[in-house]
């Protein structure tokens, strides 16, 4: 059975999935790396459109598949969303899009930053396990 790779493209959570991940002993058979795109500037480095802004659906699937590429791996995770303190591009706090390759979540959060995007990794954290176990 061949072992399933994955890497991750995080915005807001800075890293905070990886390292989650990474916590796992043996985790560098299966996750191969990931990318802080915080700022826009590396966004649009990538290839992503972000013209409508980059808290929305088609940045985090863009993320998520440029992500998959550029690591060669099965599965890539991205991260996009507002967790405060202020609204940005007049998007709720909490508004928060995850994708696993094609397949984009909107979440809308509640907390204060910190617990908005520890939810977030805890949501896709779980997706992650239940891959693993397939």
């Amino acid at each position: 059975m061949k072992k399933i790779t994955f890497a991750a493209v995080e915005s807001f959570t800075g890293g905070m999935f990886s390292s989650k991940i990474v916590s796992i002993p043996g985790a560098s058979t299966f996750f191969k790396g990931s990318l802080i795109a915080y700022n826009n500037e590396i966004k649009k480095k990538l290839g992503v459109n972000i013209s409508n802004g980059v808290i929305n659906y088609d940045v985090a699937k863009e993320l998520a598949l440029k992500g998959k590429e550029y690591f060669d791996v099965d599965y890539c995770f991205s991260f996009t969303g507002n967790a405060g303190p202020i609204p940005m591009e007049s998007k709720e706090i909490g508004l928060v899009f995850i994708a696993l390759n094609d397949q984009v979540f909107e979440l809308k959060l509640k907390g204060t930053r910190e617990e908005i995007r520890e939810q977030s990794v805890q949501f896709a954290f779980n997706m992650f396990q239940k891959l693993l176990k397939n």
